[in-house]
């Protein structure tokens, strides 16, 4: 069974997994195009930091990239973060939404409501068509674009009178990111393609834990990416330790892993990013973390 404990906390430091996490929310192209809601952030346009910033990595995901997000736009001297985190709430408290954050571009005057979002999803081809669970196979692809473009990147508009008076009445561009990877089955004849995807986005393979000996060999030494550095390219955490893998090894979730680098290795194999799902994965129980 794979170990539940932490790689990160033993052999790399909060500082070297939050420069690749800035890394790669500069360099990384989105996950998703532009949509007619909401345009692509330019994340190119992104400044590192000048000075050391180390993440608090003991939280969500999603959190954990807020927060380097958060870090890159205060030391972009384009961006002036209005507000972050805004909740929108009716009378009676109930939380409406959240806008994640509202920034001025410096440069055209504009203010601008960006909501980020990353993402892992894995193409299973179906009889009814394709499929693109996450991890855990209760969220995916389709759900996600559903809410972003019914609620999140609407939710300014739509609740415009619930908005803090300095907001209420300026004109605003809606922009998201969504940063993250497509893992296609190992014996995929094709990449997954859907609407809106990037077809130049991040991609990677996976396959169940029962394929492993016979796809990798039984002997071959693959090992385990920690959840804080999902969203890091091969390229960026290339010299970091991370805790061994073998094929053979029960796994009860989905497990990011990487091959080890080796002379004979395929090329650009050892960049690419798998995923070691549960047997039966997503159609049981079994795919949830």
């Amino acid at each position: 069974m794979v170990n539940a404990r932490n790689p990160i906390e033993m052999n790399c430091s909060s500082d070297i997994v939050s420069e690749a996490l800035f890394q790669s929310l500069i360099e990384e192209p989105p996950l998703m195009g532009d949509l007619p809601e909401a345009t692509s952030f330019p994340c190119k346009s992104l400044v590192m930091p000048k000075q050391a910033s180390a993440l608090n990595l003991q939280q969500k995901l999603g959190h954990l990239y807020e927060d380097a997000l958060a870090v890159l736009l205060e030391s972009t001297p384009q961006y002036d973060v209005l507000t972050r985190g805004l909740p929108i709430r009716q009378d009676a408290g109930h939380t409406l939404g959240e806008l994640d954050y509202l920034l001025r571009d410096l440069v055209s005057g504009r203010t601008i409501h960006l909501e980020l979002a990353v993402k892992f999803y894995l193409a299973v081809e179906t009889e009814s068509g394709l499929r693109l669970p996450g991890p855990d196979a209760r969220d995916h692809y389709f759900r996600k674009l559903e809410k972003m473009r019914s609620h999140q990147l609407v939710l300014m508009d739509k609740f415009r009178d619930l908005l803090p008076n300095e907001f209420r009445d300026q004109e605003v561009d809606v922009q998201q990111l969504v940063h993250g990877c497509i893992f296609n089955h190992v014996r995929a004849a094709r990449p997954a393609q859907a609407e809106f995807l990037n077809p130049n986005g991040r991609r990677g393979k996976w396959l169940h834990a029962e394929e492993c000996a016979d796809y990798f060999g039984e002997d071959a030494l693959l090992q385990i990416i920690p959840k804080p550095l999902w969203p890091a390219p091969m390229k960026i955490i290339a010299g970091m330790e991370l805790e061994k893998w073998k094929p053979g090894e029960q796994v009860d979730r989905c497990v990011m892993v990487r091959k080890f680098a080796a002379e004979d290795a395929e090329d650009g194999d050892e960049h690419c990013p798998y995923f070691i799902a549960p047997n039966g994965y997503p159609f049981n129980r079994e795919g949830r973390p």
